[in-house]
């Protein structure tokens, strides 16, 4: 039966441009599988192009994958017009134009005469007025195209098929004929001639698509899609619930800090007060001790200033008698007198009144009142490297970035990678294997693992363990004979990012949580993280470094943080990589470089991800005593080699 014109009306948001907001005029569809008026979309290339000189491609609008166009000489203005036909959506306009009586006949519209369509060739899926319907049966190459009464469509009395017809995606021009179940892909003739001729299991696409509405496949697609979808509804209204609770707590922070200033003053005023009498008592005290000192000594003066006259007089008016007798009574009194004197001398001391700030106060006053603190900066030498019997100096802080080789190693998807006796050893998220390159960018070999392989890390000389992310594994390869040796099952233990302790430990990331689990699976530790913990690095074998949160990264030694380098310019970290200088690199996925940090957790400067020639760094990787390193994308499959000067 046909769709019913109220169930149509429930896909306008479907048929609508998110960029213009109107019906789609010539649609257009993304590898992201958004869709766009062509017209809109090619706007949006060249607006979002002219930021760049070389442009590589362009980021959807909606979703913001990055649409790589690198490997195409057109000029961005032509990008549109190459990006394939939504057919599927053309069709459901087709069929609302119907159900709506608005469709027009196809072959009149081509010379702007606008006459209603009363027939639909399900071939062609093109509309028809009776007099081009005629003419269309009358034609040998469409004589037996099954026509169908739009009358009939509208009144539900026929099942008008969408998109029974397809056109290919590489070959506009052919119709899909094939399915090719070696690739899971729908192909023309030429596409299967031409690509997969080698494939043995290449059936007509009826075949193919007989049963699929019904099919486990579908049925189990959309019950993921659902639930993925009210996962995401419950995380969205949690992140709403969670930022009114910030915009709330941050309101009663801002008033307990205001309350607390005015404590703060109240308390310090209540101080001053209190310093204040006690500065008045201290000085009342000292003022009566030096008020008594300078009475007594005043007293002294006066007599001695009394007995110098008596005796002065006596010698210019008294007699001699007089003057021996004067001296008698005065010389007696001077000794008892000069004693007094030296004893109280001996007790007078020079009083003053200090003021010593508490340790408290002190710090503060130091912490607010600053201009900051003298510190004498000690630069670490930088790394040496011996090449070719000579001791190569290797500026680890400053040095120019070289690209040495490019390596394509899928054609899309999250890449790792790591280096083992002079050799490159990469996982493809979307090829599900793990590649073999020389250090010159040759493909050596290539070994097919399970879905979906995330990281790698050396086990030992000539072996490594890959994660497979969701099914908690853990594989081991020998990266000599390259070929698969045993599996570990970490059932109940996430595993995304991983990284091995000597040969029988190994500590895996995922999310929130940080895991230490032996070769027995057994789990020895688990931490839990600010989040985006999706790698784990380490220098000794003894501390790790990792995500822990959107725009930070932590060191832990044993059980204590070293340290927490946060920036604002850092956003999703993923992979990290030490040089051995002891320097630290973190991929910030999202924000599109790579931090260089000491290895005390402070920066030492920021790399623009464009400086690998990448969109977004996704792993970073240094090949052990060698100034070399490898910069993975995160979602390209393509992967840099370079070397720092």
């Amino acid at each position: 039966m046909a769709t019913p014109k109220k169930d149509m009306d429930c896909f306008d948001d479907l048929l609508t441009c998110t960029i213009c907001l109107e019906t789609f005029k010539v649609p257009k569809y993304l590898p992201c599988l958004h869709t766009f008026c062509e017209s809109c979309i090619k706007t949006y290339i060249v607006s979002s192009t002219k930021k760049e000189n070389e442009a590589e491609g362009f980021n959807c609008p909606v979703c913001r994958t990055f649409v790589s166009y690198d490997k195409r000489p057109d000029k961005p203005e032509a990008w549109a017009s190459s990006l394939p036909m939504n057919h599927f959506v053309m069709s459901m306009l087709d069929k609302r134009a119907i159900q709506r009586s608005e469709k027009v006949c196809n072959s009149c519209q081509i010379n702007n005469d606008m006459k209603m369509a009363i027939s639909w060739c399900t071939i062609c899926e093109d509309a028809f007025c009776e007099q081009c319907a005629k003419c269309h049966k009358s034609f040998k190459v469409s004589a037996k195209h099954k026509l169908i009464s739009i009358n009939e469509i509208q009144s539900g009395n026929s099942n008008l098929k969408i998109s029974e017809v397809l056109s290919c995606e590489e070959h506009p021009e052919k119709i899909v004929e094939v399915y090719c179940e070696d690739h899971s892909r729908p192909c023309c003739t030429l596409c299967a001639t031409l690509s997969h001729r080698k494939c043995e299991h290449v059936i007509s696409i009826v075949k193919a698509a007989t049963g699929i509405k019904q099919s486990e496949l579908t049925t189990s697609l959309i019950k993921t899609l659902d639930e993925r979808n009210t996962e995401i509804s419950e995380l969205v209204e949690n992140q709403k619930e969670n930022l009114a609770k910030v915009e709330t707590t941050t309101e009663k922070l801002i008033k307990e800090v205001s309350t607390l200033k005015i404590a703060v003053i109240d308390h310090l005023d209540v101080l001053e007060e209190k310093i204040k009498t006690e500065m008045v008592s201290s000085k009342k005290h000292v003022v009566m001790n030096l008020t008594d000192v300078v009475n007594t000594f005043s007293s002294y003066k006066s007599t001695l200033n009394n007995w110098k006259s008596v005796l002065a007089g006596s010698i210019e008016h008294g007699s001699d008698q007089q003057c021996l007798m004067e001296v008698n009574k005065i010389g007696p009194k001077m000794t008892i007198l000069e004693n007094e004197l030296k004893a109280d001398m001996d007790k007078i001391k020079n009083s003053t009144i200090n003021f010593v700030p508490s340790e408290h106060i002190a710090k503060f006053k130091t912490s607010v009142d600053s201009f900051g603190c003298v510190n004498i900066v000690e630069d670490k030498i930088h790394g040496t490297l011996f090449v070719g019997g000579l001791r190569k100096k290797v500026n680890f802080h400053n040095g120019e970035i070289n690209i040495l080789h490019k390596i394509n190693a899928a054609d899309s998807g999250q890449m790792s990678a790591i280096f083992i006796a002079d050799c490159l050893f990469i996982t493809s998220y979307s090829k599900s294997n793990v590649s073999k390159y020389s250090l010159d960018g040759k493909f050596l070999q290539a070994l097919a693992v399970e879905m979906y392989p995330q990281d790698i890390t050396q086990v030992d000389g000539t072996q490594v363990a890959i994660s497979i992310s969701g099914r908690n594994k853990i594989l081991f390869v020998d990266t000599v004979e390259m070929k698969l040796l045993r599996t570990l099952d970490l059932s109940g233990i996430s595993v995304y990012g991983l990284c091995c302790v000597e040969g029988s430990t190994f500590v895996v990331t995922c999310g929130s949580t940080m895991t230490w689990v032996n070769s027995s699976v057994k789990k020895l530790k688990q931490n839990t993280t600010a989040g985006s913990s999706f790698y784990v690095s380490t220098s000794d074998m003894k501390d790790f470094i990792y995500g822990d949160g959107d725009n930070s990264v932590s060191r832990v030694v044993g059980d204590t943080t070293k340290f927490t380098y946060t920036n604002e310019q850092l956003s999703s970290p993923r992979g990290i990589g030490i040089d051995f200088d002891g320097n630290i690199y973190i991929a910030g996925y999202s924000s599109q470089n790579i931090h260089q940090i000491t290895n005390d957790g402070k920066l030492i400067r920021i790399i623009p991800v464009a400086t690998f020639e990448l969109n977004s760094a996704w792993t970073i990787r240094f090949a052990p005593n060698s100034n070399k390193f490898v910069v993975t994308c995160g979602f390209s499959g393509k992967v840099v080699l370079c070397e720092i000067d």
